[in-house]
């Protein structure tokens, strides 16, 4: 039976755990997936525990934990050390920690589930925390026809600039711009709670043709509901989740 665990603060509403206990049951594998409510301070702890106990055989990692995790790793994969976030680890046979970073081919995944072509889309992205950087390497390594990147924090736009600078279809911009996208992609924690706005502004949606908001709970938030008026295809947080089971289920199961 492998023994897999998924931490963060909260986890009352992941939707991983199921998904991917199903995931390992149609690949013929026995596993059971829990859930642990971990707050940031105990993270270090935890970790030492989990090195100690070689009954575990991975994690599932949400917030706050998936960059201060990086630390606690033997070995990070490119996708992982490039976006500066973790979302799942396994040991290996050796007893070493990897770290693996699975956000943006599992919204790589929900969008071609819609039809979405990513080599003949204008796309805007807002958001470039952890899961937003490793968003837009998915996209960018997949060669879309344009990338505009946008963020609120000049620590994650210098980040971001560093990481994409040699991409020629990639551009920084410190506010959304005007000109139209085919593609809106919302990374960022707005639509987390009941009154937040929207992270683009009424125009960008009309002019788009998807709309993906990766917020997974409240699968209604403001930007969703705006697409849905708008007749927008919309990509949720939820497709996203389920995009990246398998390609984590593969990952894990792989000594």
């Amino acid at each position: 039976m492998k023994r897999y665990i998924m931490i963060g603060a909260p986890v009352s509403t992941v939707r991983t755990p199921p998904l991917l206990e199903a995931a390992m049951r149609a690949a013929g594998v026995a596993a059971t997936v829990d859930t642990l409510h971990l707050e940031a301070g105990a993270l270090a702890s935890f970790m030492a525990d989990v090195r100690s106990d070689p009954g575990i055989d991975g994690l599932l990692v949400t917030m706050p934990h998936k960059r201060e995790i990086r630390v606690h790793m033997d070995s990070l994969s490119q996708a992982a050390t490039l976006s500066g976030s973790v979302n799942a680890v396994k040991r290996l046979q050796s007893g070493r920690l990897a770290g693996e970073q699975f956000d943006g081919i599992g919204l790589l995944n929900a969008l071609r589930s819609k039809g979405l072509a990513i080599s003949t889309c204008r796309i805007l992205l807002a958001g470039l925390g952890g899961a937003g950087l490793a968003i837009a390497q998915a996209l960018a390594g997949r060669g879309c026809k344009m990338l505009a990147l946008a963020d609120t924090d000049s620590a994650a736009l210098e980040r971001a600039r560093d990481l994409l600078c040699n991409i020629p279809y990639c551009r920084v911009a410190e506010a959304p711009s005007r000109e139209e996208f085919d593609l809106l992609i919302n990374a960022t924690p707005l639509g987390m709670r009941a009154n937040d706005a929207s992270p683009f502004d009424t125009g960008q949606v009309t002019a788009a043709s998807y709309i993906a908001d990766i917020v997974a709970d409240p699968p209604q938030t403001r930007l969703a509901a705006e697409a849905a008026a708008a007749g927008k295809t919309l990509i949720t947080g939820r497709e996203m989740v389920a995009g990246q089971i398998e390609p984590i289920r593969d990952w894990l199961l792989d000594p």
